[in-house]
């Protein structure tokens, strides 16, 4: 009889972590892409928007 060396992972297991690994990776891809969305929206949203008028401007003027 022989007896095996230290036993490696299962097979298992190191499946399972990569499989984890590759979720991660795709999951902070997924949230960089939408951050980089958000601002490109954000940016083109505040460029279009006027200043509020200032209250002389809104006022009647009185003759």
């Amino acid at each position: 009889m022989t007896t095996s060396g230290p036993h490696a992972r299962s097979p298992r297991l190191w499946r399972w972590s990569i499989g984890v690994a590759v979720a991660v990776v795709l999951l902070g891809a997924w949230w960089l892409a939408l951050d980089r969305f958000a601002a490109r929206i954000g940016l083109e949203a505040e460029s279009t928007l006027r200043e509020l008028p200032r209250n002389e401007d809104t006022r009647r003027q009185s003759d």
